[in-house]
């Protein structure tokens, strides 16, 4: 269930730094509100691949840390046999698909409550999450439709490389609730040096 009250409802937006360049080279804007599943079955049953591109509309990324999209939903590769799927929030998707799913091997878990989705972007995002992540963020080795578990700034998250808008590319952090406002805190701290702007959440 999600809750009525965004994680980071209470973190003032929208807010501006210059930084010693007087310039904002990096922006954030939480993406609340969108329904999370977490989904474990069989990559070798097309029937059970069948099934969830039928209800969601995306076809399950069977390449270690890709992502597949389509329309609004994405699917995120998790493990061999696990994904995290990525929807609109309130989405009643998940009722037909159990029971499509009944007679397999399955297991669908409902995080949407206990999580959310921070977008930071801008020509310095990179420098930004390098200062505590561990992984090679680099265009060569982290692209477009990339996805990847690590920690930062102590946090266990999950970063999604997208294509936002006119605004480029930019990285979805998903990160547990409880963490989430402690996590934006931190990039916040850590991109007053090249400035930044905190949008108000996506509608």
């Amino acid at each position: 269930m999600i809750s009525g009250f965004s994680p980071l409802s209470e973190i003032k937006t929208p807010q501006r730094q210059l930084g010693v360049s007087d310039r904002s080279d990096c922006w954030f804007q939480e993406q609340p509100f969108l329904t999370h599943f977490n989904l474990r079955g069989d990559p070798l049953r097309l029937d059970f691949l069948q099934t969830v591109q039928e209800h969601f509309g995306v076809e399950l990324p069977l390449l270690p840390n890709t992502v597949s999209v389509a329309g609004r939903w994405r699917g995120c590769w998790l493990g061999p046999d696990e994904w995290l799927l990525l929807g609109p929030g309130h989405s009643k998707s998940s009722e037909a698909f159990v029971s499509d799913l009944s007679t397999m091997h399955y297991s669908l878990v409902d995080l949407s409550g206990g999580q959310t989705v921070i977008r930071i972007g801008g020509p310095a995002w990179r420098d930004v999450l390098g200062s505590a992540c561990t992984l090679d963020l680099h265009p060569r080795a982290f692209q477009a439709s990339f996805c990847a578990q690590t920690v930062l700034a102590h946090s266990n998250v999950l970063l999604i490389n997208v294509d936002a808008d006119e605004r480029g590319e930019a990285i979805d952090i998903v990160v547990r609730r409880s963490f989430a406002d402690h996590l934006l805190h931190w990039l916040i701290d850590a991109a007053k040096e090249v400035g930044f702007e905190l949008h108000r959440p996506c509608a």
